[in-house]
């Protein structure tokens, strides 16, 4: 990953907005919910690709240098995307906690995790449902904010924006039915079956995610 940039001041040029999966062995659904994300991110801003955004996983209890779990790869592929050859699982370390703009734990298990090693991320970190379900209510205009829509500042500032915007809303929305739907369920050695319920609800929640991204740039 890059170095961080200051915080508290401007985004430096040419510094990439970087995003951080979190799972437990980073073998199913922090690398599928990775590899989504980078997938489909860039049709929120309509664009091929995305330079200015970097992403990323590591795991709480990761099986250091394990490619994707066969079971993930399966729904990874049929969700369509297939880039996933080169992962291999990596234990998360205070540092990539540090130098990511946005952490993104799939369940709240691992935004705890990541908090442990770098405190001062808990106003960048979220779980992966939680972030979709604050910036869903930005763009759908439930939840008050401040963020422009994208202009010339770019992808990466536009994105600071939205993190910040939605560490300020985070405690103005009502409470989910269930603190459990802010998470991903675990489909490790749970069969097929889980593998696909798992991998359906992350794809649900980065489209949600990506759909209210672009509601906001276009707003």
């Amino acid at each position: 990953m890059s170095m961080p940039y200051p915080r508290a001041g401007s985004r430096a040029p040419g510094q990439p907005f970087t995003v951080l999966m979190v799972c437990t062995g980073n073998i199913c659904r922090s690398p599928l919910a990775e590899h989504l994300l980078r997938a489909r991110l860039p049709r929120a801003f309509g664009a091929d690709t995305l330079p200015d955004v970097q992403i990323a996983s590591s795991g709480t209890r990761a099986v250091v240098g394990a490619p994707l779990e066969p079971e993930a790869r399966i729904e990874l592929e049929r969700l369509g995307a297939a880039d996933h050859a080169q992962h291999r699982a990596r234990q998360l370390e205070p540092d990539h906690v540090r130098e990511s703009d946005l952490v993104l734990g799939l369940e709240r298990e691992h935004r705890g995790a990541a908090l442990v090693l770098e405190p001062v991320a808990s106003r960048r970190a979220f779980t992966l449902r939680e972030f979709a379900r604050i910036v869903g209510a930005m763009a759908d205009g439930r939840l008050t904010h401040d963020v422009a829509p994208l202009d010339s500042r770019g992808v990466a500032r536009f994105m600071d924006d939205v993190v910040a915007a939605a560490a300020r809303g985070r405690g103005l929305l009502p409470p989910p039915d269930a603190p459990e739907e802010l998470d991903i369920p675990d489909p490790y050695r749970r069969g097929a079956r889980a593998h696909r319920a798992s991998a359906d609800a992350s794809s649900a929640a980065v489209d949600a995610l990506v759909d209210a991204l672009r509601a906001l740039a276009a707003a």
